[in-house]
């Protein structure tokens, strides 16, 4: 079982075109680790934005009556995929792992696939 710094490390090294990676508490808005980021990618400030958009989601799902569970959440700019997945199992409720990736350079597919399997290991 992989702990955040770990888990951050794996994602930064093993998933190609990462710009920065974030362990969020969505319950609190608070980035519970980072990794990366740069000048035009505060990483407390998209944890806190991005914990908005799961918010949202979910209870947007609540209002429709959807009975399932969020993988993960996708926002595609321009230049860079947002990645969002959320954390399930093992008293991990309320957290989410945060991606930012260069579109140029990073594989959507995979970046999913590593993502997941990065969840599956992760112990907070």
């Amino acid at each position: 079982m992989a702990n955040t710094e770990t888990a951050l490390k794996e994602a930064s090294t093993s998933i190609e075109g990462v710009i920065g990676a974030a362990l969020v508490d969505y319950t609190s808005g608070m980035a519970l680790g980072t990794l990366g980021g740069s000048k035009d990618l505060d990483l407390s400030v998209a944890a806190a934005g991005n914990t908005d958009v799961v918010r949202a989601k979910l209870r947007t799902m609540e209002m429709l009556g959807l009975k399932d569970e969020i993988e993960d959440i996708l926002i595609s700019l321009g230049s860079q995929y947002h990645l969002i997945r959320l954390i399930k199992g093992r008293n991990n409720n309320g957290l989410f792992l945060y991606l930012a990736l260069d579109k140029g350079r990073a594989n959507l597919a995979m970046a999913r696939h590593q993502l997941a399997r990065i969840e599956a290991n992760l112990d907070v």
